[in-house]
């Protein structure tokens, strides 16, 4: 789908394309700021190994998603029990946001990954004295760096921080977080990076720090980005963002809180895991308050909360037994909602080029001939063509080829373009919103 997912996935196939590892590219001669390469670098990897297809693309955030599933299994196995490790894998594992983020093209699912080991580390470290914890928190920070700028050193930071205050653990906040060494670990991990996009491409830390960190944040129409459209949202909207995201597990949430016996029962539960009860409730609530009076947000900056609302959930939750059908219910609603969705929306909007794209594959094999969409540039059909697509608008025309050539036209331009293809094209497949004209050699 146009346009994130195929943008990003064509990012990182332009990785491979150019041989260019630091500066990734949205374009020719137009550098892509927006974000840093690690989640495209790994996304670049996996065409090598797998193909460029589209389960390829996603692979990465699969993976990413797994990972922070087993992540917290572990840590919940160790420092609780088996049984909260299970049901903390199970919410998680089940939440509509990480079901649906699990199978697309985005970098979230890797910041989450980062996020959440970041957060686990520091608790070992702090908690537990354990000095390799810190160093591995300092280098997963530095990931999160690679992956989406500061958001992760901010999130984690403010979290950490701001427990260590309530608690007064000071000593060894400073004693075994080893903040001289740690951030030379980071620095060395990621400095090069960014000196280097800044030398390849100047303009880069100007725009991404200050753009992409701060006037993205504080303006609802800023104009700055240069590579999708602005969201412009109400104050507060990422925690309606949340309750769905959550779902199941937000509405247990809140009927546990509606309801006398379950409310007491929960605050029996935090009471006696009341340090770490609390570090998890920083934990999931910090991206929430973050984000609260940001003018762009978007649904899926609450999947860093997700892990730590999961295992606070799970910690609540031990002594009940029907999360496991709610769980199973959960998912089946997930996948048959998903497929009806896909059907009535997505598989007919003009976001979805595939099937104009596959029907010019098919002609093409019999006749080939280039393939031009009218209209601004669209990244599915270079994806799907591997860069072999020219576009045009009403502006700037390719002219007519004398050889065979494949045009898929907008609907707005339809009857404009019609005059000016016929006789010579005949219309071979109509498609959400657009018309694939078959045009043999003169």
């Amino acid at each position: 789908m146009e346009f994130s997912e195929a943008r990003y996935a064509e990012i990182a196939r332009q990785i491979l394309v150019t041989n260019q590892w630091i500066t990734l590219w949205f374009d020719t001669n137009v550098p892509f700021w927006g974000k840093p390469p690690l989640a495209f670098w790994s996304i670049a990897v996996s065409y090598l190994l797998l193909g460029i297809t589209e389960f390829s693309a996603r692979l990465p955030s699969l993976l990413c998603s797994i990972a922070t599933g087993l992540s917290i299994y572990v840590w919940c196995q160790k420092r609780l029990s088996t049984n909260t490790a299970r049901l903390a894998l199970l919410s998680y594992a089940t939440s509509i946001i990480v079901l649906q983020t699990a199978g697309s093209v985005i970098t979230d699912p890797m910041l989450t990954l980062c996020t959440t080991l970041v957060m686990i580390s520091f608790w070992e470290a702090v908690k537990y004295k354990n000095h390799t914890a810190a160093h591995i928190m300092w280098a997963l920070l530095a990931a999160g760096m690679l992956t989406k700028g500061l958001v992760a050193v901010v999130l984690c930071g403010m979290a950490c921080g701001l427990w260590v205050v309530l608690f007064k653990h000071w000593r060894d906040f400073f004693t075994y977080t080893h903040l001289f060494t740690g951030p030379i670990l980071a620095a060395l991990i990621t400095a090069p990076w960014y000196y280097l996009a800044e030398t390849n491409t100047p303009g880069f830390l100007e725009y991404f720090f200050i753009g992409e960190h701060f006037e993205r944040f504080v303006q609802s129409e800023w104009a700055g980005d240069p590579y999708g459209a602005v969201k412009d949202r109400p104050f507060g909207a990422v925690w309606l963002y949340f309750l769905f995201a959550a779902l199941p597990w937000s509405g247990v949430l809140l009927a546990g809180i509606c309801l006398s016996r379950t409310r007491a029962s929960w605050l029996n539960s935090f009471n006696e895991n009341q340090n770490l009860a609390t570090y998890l409730l920083i934990w999931a609530l910090t991206p929430l308050v973050f984000f609260t009076p940001a003018k762009n947000v978007l649904i899926t900056y609450v999947l860093p909360s997700i892990p730590a609302f999961c295992i606070l959930l799970a910690l609540l939750l031990t002594r009940s037994r029907w999360q496991f059908p709610l769980a199973g219910a959960s998912v089946v609603l997930f996948f048959l909602g998903s497929a009806l969705l896909y059907q009535i929306y997505f598989d007919s909007h003009r976001y979805n080029q595939r099937p104009i794209i596959d029907k010019y594959h098919e002609l093409n094999q019999s006749d080939r001939g280039i393939l031009i969409y009218t209209g601004k540039r669209r990244f599915a059909p270079v994806f799907y063509t591997q860069g072999k697509v020219l576009f045009e608008n009403t502006e700037t025309r390719h002219g007519m080829p004398s050889e065979t050539f494949y045009i898929a036209v907008w609907d707005l331009w339809l009857a404009e373009q019609t005059a000016r293809l016929t006789p010579r094209c005949t219309p071979s497949v109509t498609r959400n919103e657009f018309t694939l004209f078959y045009c043999p050699s003169n």
